[in-house]
Parts: C-alpha cells; structure tokens; sequence
C-alpha cells in the first residue's frame, strides 16, 4: 500500500468500518467481502481502493496506530506530572471508555501474519509499540533512572492487561496493573534518587 495516499473519503469509510470487523473476528477469519458486510459499500468499490486485502489489513493498522496512542492517553493528558499521569493511565475506575478489553490490533495482526507477511507484522508491531514510546517520553519528562527499560516494563504490564481484559472481557486486571506499575514507577524514582546521590 502506498504510504503517501491520504484517507480520506469513501476510503477513510471503508477502512474505518474495517476496523470494527477485523477487530471482532481476527484478520484471517474475515474475508475481504465480510470485512464490510452490512456497510452499503460494494465490492467493486471495495477493489478500486484496495486490491488485496494485505492493502486493507495494511490501512487498517496505520489508522489504529494513528489513533491508538491519543484514544489511550488523551484522557489523562491534562494530568502535568508525568508519574501521576501513568498511574492514572491504569486506573480505569478514574478513566473510562477506552478500548481496554478488545485487545491489541497491533499484536493481533503480528500473531496472525507470523512467517506469513513481513509488512503486516512489522505495521502490527509498530502498532503494539505505540504505548511503549509514549511511557518512554512520559519516563524522560520523569527524569526516572533508565527510561528505555522502565518504559518496557510499563509496556508489558498494559499489554498483559489488556490481553487478560481482553480475554475476560472486563478491565479488573487493570487494577492489578496500576498497581505494579506504580511498584516500577516507585522503583524508577529510588534508583534516580540513588544516581543522583552518588554524584
């Protein structure tokens, strides 16, 4: 798929209703056809914009990568102390009607296309990924010990809780979460405290 075309129109409507299918029913389960069952879209309209499907699937996933960082932090961005913004990022009590228990299309789209397509997995990846630079710059603005590292290890808290909250089908493990990332945060600001000691 081409980078430098715009969506916008009947393709951003295409792409957009897309969304909400391979997200229900999994990129390989949905054909091109059921992608926009219902829709009113036809399929020749369909196949002017998209070839194949790896074109729509592609499309797909660069509109969720564009959307998912403001759609998950947006609503905890008036918070100014970057600490107190991650932890309320997990505190889904205080902050709702995120997409917390559909999962992660961005690691949806690279398990599926393991070995099968190089692109779609490197888009999914680069989706999945997303939270993890927005800790990283969140982390830096913290001035925390190792930001590189406590922004993984915030990563892989939110992606095993939105994998249980996917499975699920309720946000509870967020609760656990919020807690263990406020345990690394606490750890981060320690080893910061103890470099900055030493000096």
């Amino acid at each position: 798929m081409s980078e430098d075309v715009e969506l916008e129109g009947k393709k951003l409507e295409i792409v957009k209703y897309a969304f909400g299918r391979f997200y229900e029913s999994g990129f390989h389960a949905t054909s091109m056809e059921a992608a926009l069952a219902g829709s009113g879209i036809s399929k020749r309209t369909l196949y002017k914009y998209f070839l194949s499907k790896a074109d729509l699937i592609e499309a797909v996933l660069t509109l969720y990568g564009e959307a998912v960082v403001q759609q998950l932090f947006g609503p905890v961005a008036h918070i100014s102390e970057p600490r107190e913004q991650i932890v309320a990022f997990f505190d889904v009590r205080k902050v709702a009607g995120r997409m917390l228990t559909r999962g992660c299309l961005g690691v949806k789209a690279a398990q599926e296309y393991a070995g099968k397509d190089a692109d779609i997995v490197a888009l999914g990846r680069c989706a999945a990924s997303l939270g993890e630079a927005k800790f990283l710059e969140l982390c830096k603005q913290a001035g925390f010990a190792e930001p590189a590292r406590v922004a993984k290890q915030l990563n892989l808290i939110f992606q095993g809780a939105l994998s249980l909250s996917h499975t699920l089908g309720d946000t509870s493990p967020f609760m656990l979460a919020k807690d263990m990332a406020s345990a690394v945060l606490d750890n981060a600001a320690a080893r910061r405290k103890g470099t900055a000691s030493k000096h």
